[in-house]
């Protein structure tokens, strides 16, 4: 089944050059490229549009140039965003979106990330803003979220604004989550992040499978999601 989301935790440790010299969340950088790689076509191709969703201090839509500095970090520790693209962006996007924004970019190049829909998703969204947001990334062929709740509710924990909105597509869309946990040992670390892949039947399917349904009572829109399997690593 194709990917259509993967929610990886927001930790700036993902961002090669972050931490310096050291490699501290390895495993974990591969687990993500692993899940990624998965969302590629059969014939290798990467999706065409990306979407991001990470939690912020206040809601915005649009497209984003990645920035660690609220993180400590500067730009120039960064490597390769001194070369980012900053056509048609309008503005600089949080620490969370930002992280998932630059590993995107290190798995597809720096140009088709800087395209990426960004969507940033205050505590504080209210339903019009929710609904909006799962609207304008419902055009997207794969999603990356953003997990860690600021709020201390675990490492592995999407906020509620984000949560409620990667539902609704998961709803819309029939997707059903497989989990994959990594372990990391080391100071100041939870020991284990999760990475959650949705993945689901093909958008041309869907519309096949939904005409032949006889009624709107058997859509998929009317199913629960649930995680289907957990793979330890």
């Amino acid at each position: 089944m194709p990917v259509h989301a993967v929610v990886l935790p927001a930790t700036v440790l993902l961002v090669p050059g972050a931490a310096g010299l050291a490699r501290p969340v390895d495993r974990l950088r591969r687990a993500v490229r692993d899940e990624l790689v998965r969302a590629a076509g059969p014939d290798g191709a990467w999706p065409a549009r990306w979407g991001v969703l990470a939690p912020a201090t206040r809601t915005a839509v649009g497209r984003r140039r990645p920035s660690l500095g609220a993180a400590g970090i500067a730009d120039r520790w960064v490597p390769g965003l001194d070369r980012w693209p900053a056509r048609s962006v309008a503005g600089r996007g949080g620490v969370p979106a930002s992280v998932v924004q630059l590993v995107l970019g290190e798995a597809v190049g720096a140009d088709a990330a800087a395209e990426a829909l960004v969507v940033e998703l205050a505590a504080d969204a209210d339903d019009a803003s929710l609904a909006g947001a799962a609207d304008a990334l419902s055009a997207c062929d794969v999603l990356l979220v953003a997990s860690g709740d600021p709020r201390g509710e675990g490492a592995s924990s999407c906020t509620p604004a984000v949560a409620t909105v990667l539902d609704r597509l998961a709803r819309a869309g029939g997707w059903t989550a497989t989990t994959r946990s990594v372990t990391a040992a080391g100071p100041h670390l939870p020991g284990r992040y999760d990475v959650v892949t949705w993945s689901g039947v093909a958008p041309t399917d869907q519309v096949a499978d939904a005409a032949n349904q006889p009624t709107p009572a058997s859509s998929s829109q009317n199913r629960t999601v649930r995680p289907t399997r957990t793979v330890g690593t």
